[in-house]
């Protein structure tokens, strides 16, 4: 058998990786549930605090992402991730203590979840870009989808393993438990390789500055997508994906029930087959990935979320019937988003070169994710302007653009990662790919 034909988790070093991150992964998911239980069971909080915690969730990564990247791509990478757990583990660790001690109050809560968030983004991006210097960009697919499997494990496992914990021991106690989930994903990574800083970027340098400024730092990341046809069209795409799928949510759970008369317990049941569309997506997808090729995966992926929540419009009444539609239709759109996610992370470290790949990672997900609060107000004035329904009508019909999006971009012909190489300076058109038996192989 060839190393490229056996299973990454005879690699050790990725085992170690996938390790640490399914451990601190599956302790976030129960974190996400812990936390707020605690701040309205324990601190009894108003819902302008409990509309805070959920704020400062999310806020990190829009604040520091692009600052993050350029650290990123000054050091090296296993530490940051190493220093990052150390940081949660302390900050989270705090919770029970004061809660012990009787001292604990929700302003103590609001430090802890965004100084987490905070840690989380220095995480993420970090083991991003750490992950084709460990396993090779050959193997990008395999690795991206087994990791993206054990996320899609958590969180569908995580909340209900929450729900059982803190049922058995109190919400602070099992936030304690996700603060060693971090000790244990820090003592994985201790046995990795360390990595050294990449390269330094060859930017001039600012006034008094021994090496090139954040923002000379910053605008090398946004360059390269801006000149790269294949990064520039996928992040366009992914910004539009978010925009149309939060506008969507904002009124999902809204439409179940007033406008579709789904019960509560029902609903449960949608979520939890979408969740495991969104598994089987994530183990399909380096199969899909072989069988279609890297654009016509990236386009078909996209499509999916459009036609299942445009089904979902179609769904009335608390029915058998209504609630296998509903679950159906959750399956399919849930199904496209993990093969995307997998495709377009590994196709970005593919083309990225390794020195600026904090930076390309920080600035498409901080785009990505800032699209997230804008479409969540564009859903929630559609839904007070036009109805439930017509909303999601008009939400997943947004979610056809971005396969549009990538079907007329040079996305489309991409067919092998292997074909693609990274550049340092990529031109207009889109550096060496493996296209179709209509161009160049």
């Amino acid at each position: 058998m060839t190393a490229k034909q056996e299973s990454l988790f005879r690699h050790r070093n990725f085992a170690l990786l996938w390790s640490s991150q399914s451990i601190s992964m599956f302790g976030t998911q129960i974190t996400y549930v812990a936390l707020p239980l605690t701040a309205a069971v324990v601190l009894r909080a108003t819902p302008m605090q409990s509309g805070l915690l959920v704020a400062l969730e999310q806020l990190p990564f829009l604040l520091f992402g692009f600052v993050v990247g350029v650290y990123v791509d000054r050091r090296a990478r296993r530490s940051i991730m190493i220093g990052a757990n150390a940081v949660r583990f302390a900050t989270l660790a705090w919770i029970p203590v004061a809660y012990w001690l009787d001292v604990l109050s929700i302003y103590q809560l609001l430090v802890v979840v965004f100084v987490v968030g905070t840690m989380t983004t220095f995480f993420d991006l970090a083991y991003q870009s750490y992950i084709p210097g460990l396993v090779g960009r050959e193997r990008l697919m395999d690795a991206n989808g087994k990791l993206q499997v054990s996320e899609s494990v958590a969180e569908v496992a995580g909340p209900g393993a929450a729900g059982a914990l803190i049922s058995a021991l109190g919400a602070p106690v099992v936030i304690a438990l996700d603060a060693l989930s971090y000790v244990v994903s820090t003592l994985a990574l201790l046995r990795m390789p360390a990595d050294e800083a990449p390269a330094a970027p060859s930017a001039p340098a600012g006034p008094g500055e021994k090496g090139p400024s954040v923002w000379a730092s910053m605008r090398e990341g946004f360059g390269l997508i801006g000149r790269h046809a294949l990064l520039r069209w996928c992040t366009v795409a992914a910004l539009s994906a978010n925009l149309f799928y939060s506008a969507l949510m904002a009124v999902f759970f809204l439409f179940l029930l007033r406008e579709a008369g789904i019960g509560s317990a029902e609903i449960g049941v949608i979520v939890a087959v979408g969740s495991a569309g969104a598994l089987v997506g994530a183990l399909s997808a380096e199969r899909i990935t072989g069988l279609l090729g890297v654009g016509p995966t990236l386009v078909l992926s996209l499509v999916l979320p459009g036609a299942g929540y445009f089904a979902l419009s179609t769904v009335h009444g608390n029915s058998l019937v209504a609630v296998v539609a509903a679950g159906a239709a959750t399956f399919v759109a849930l199904f496209g988003i993990p093969v995307f996610d997998i495709t377009v992370i590994s196709f970005r470290q593919m083309v990225t070169p390794d020195h600026l790949l904090g930076r390309v990672n920080a600035t498409v997900r901080t785009l990505a994710r800032g699209s997230l609060p804008l479409g969540a107000l564009i859903g929630g004035a559609l839904g007070s302007a036009l109805g439930l329904r017509a909303t999601i009508v008009v939400a997943a019909a947004g979610l056809f653009l971005p396969a549009v999006i990538l079907f007329l971009s040079p996305v489309r012909s991409v067919r092998r990662l292997d074909g693609l190489a990274a550049a340092e300076s990529a031109p207009e058109e889109s550096p060496s790919v493996q296209y179709d038996n209509q161009g160049a192989s």
